[in-house]
């Protein structure tokens, strides 16, 4: 839908508009700005996006919205902030769009949930949802803008956050009908304070529901109680793995290698699934989709059959089989205590001997030290065989591996020093599996994996 600049004007709080000007999308960047666009030029600690206004009338921006009015013939609307100014450009959108809402988010899942329910949802109707990571304060507007407008059935919006009151401020925008909280972990902590931060934050997304919103909650999160309160006035679904007075749980359970099995269980009817993913946390992820997609009304029916479509999403336990029985198991999109937890649990139940290359995680405050040395902990109680950390935050891990008797403790500062000891490891009967926050790059450890077998 076209949009005009005096239209908006009210809304976006404006303080003038040089002059008249329709569009029918908006863009951030010049580097991916289309002939048409509205060029919204955000301001951050490291750039100013005012700079680029002549490069976006180049490229075909018809106008600017900006906080600095800028000498151009370019049609420009003023606004004190232009960051505020995006979010309700996106909430005016939201406003002209069709479909059933759903967001979800939580301190890891949130992609696999949100994939699982594209999968699900796409069994009953067309389905829009978030791509890549665009799920903070920039990305929830424009995820937004860049859907359909029209002729849509379920759209699914992940939210995410590494400060109290940012999932408030993306809901408001969204304005959610089913909210999913998948879980609460140690994540982000240098922005949030504590444990008890990254909780209150992500409650925040059921207070955002809409009117006659429906909240899906983990149960066996030792957080439910709380969130449980804050969704006391409207509809809930829970779900959990083992407990079965949770609304959404399992029968039968089977974690292997390499995928689950379970009789999904919704209220009074029962599924068999079979997914194509290992480790009870994926089996977790799976539950929260069912229980959204039961929220919006599908039937067990076609919930089971979207879940047994679902495959690894990327850099999320996929799987490289090589040559003499090797497995390099790539889950480098990011980590946090939890995560990391959860994918060694993965890796224990690996063939032969089993590896994890694990890199610095970040944003843990002062609690870092002692939280990577509970993961070193943890590897050498699961058996893990080798413990190649990579960078001086995962090094107090290594040691720790060592001290709880690890048997194969490498610690090296860096990716460059690496190469030399993956050429040591095991030439067969090997699993491999490498893990770390998004800024420690470790999918370029994969590949260095991946090329011993060319």
């Amino acid at each position: 839908m076209r949009m005009m600049l005096s239209q908006i004007s009210a809304d976006l709080q404006a303080r003038k508009v040089t002059a008249e000007a329709g569009f029918t999308n908006i863009s951030i960047d010049t580097r991916t700005l289309q002939s048409g666009d509205l060029f919204v030029a955000l301001v951050g600690p490291n750039f100013d996006g005012h700079e680029f206004i002549a490069q976006a009338q180049q490229k075909g921006a018809v106008a600017a919205l900006v906080s600095t009015e800028i000498d151009t013939a370019l049609p420009q609307i003023l606004v004190q902030d232009t960051r505020i100014a995006l979010a309700a450009l996106a909430r005016l959108r939201r406003q002209q769009m069709s479909g059933m809402w759903v967001a979800v988010t939580g301190s890891s899942g949130k992609t696999t949930v949100k994939e699982m329910l594209a999968q699900i949802f796409s069994q009953a109707g067309k389905t829009e949802v978030t791509q890549g990571n665009l799920n903070n304060d920039i990305g929830v507007p424009l995820t937004i803008w860049h859907m359909s407008n029209q002729g849509v059935d379920y759209r699914v919006i992940e939210l995410g956050a590494n400060h109290a009151g940012e999932i408030a401020y993306t809901c408001r925008i969204v304005l959610p009908e089913i909210a999913i909280l998948n879980n609460a972990q140690e994540a982000h902590l240098s922005g949030f304070g504590n444990q008890w931060g990254v909780v209150k934050t992500k409650g925040e997304i059921i207070s955002g529901l809409a009117t006659g919103g429906q909240a899906v909650l983990n149960m066996d999160d030792p957080n439910y109680s709380y969130w449980q309160q804050l969704a006391s006035e409207c509809p809930l679904w829970s779900f959990s793995i083992d407990d079965n007075k949770a609304r959404v749980h399992t029968e039968q359970l089977q974690v292997s290698a390499e995928d689950s099995s379970f009789v999904l269980c919704i209220d009074d009817q029962r599924s068999p699934v079979h997914l194509s993913l290992t480790g009870r946390h994926n089996v977790a992820n799976a539950l929260a989709a069912a229980a959204a997609a039961a929220a919006a009304g599908l039937s067990v029916a076609q919930i089971s059959a979207g879940l047994a479509t679902c495959k690894a999403y990327r850099g999320r336990l996929v799987r490289h089989q090589l040559a003499a029985d090797v497995l390099v198991i790539d889950d480098t999109y990011n980590a946090n205590p939890a995560s990391v937890r959860a994918a060694i649990d993965v890796l224990a139940q690996q063939n032969g001997n089993r590896c994890l290359i694990l890199g610095d995680l970040r944003e843990l405050g002062d609690a870092s030290r002692s939280l990577h040395e509970g993961l070193g902990r943890y590897a050498a109680k699961a058996g893990i065989d080798y413990f190649i950390g990579v960078g001086p935050r995962v090094a107090a891990a290594v040691s720790q591996f060592a001290q709880d008797g690890g048997q194969h403790p490498i610690a090296v500062a860096s990716q460059e020093a690496v190469s030399p000891y993956l050429q040591s490891l095991p030439k067969q009967h090997l699993s491999c599996l490498v893990k770390g926050s998004r800024s420690s790059r470790m999918e370029r450890v994969v590949e260095l994996l991946l090329q011993q077998d060319r």
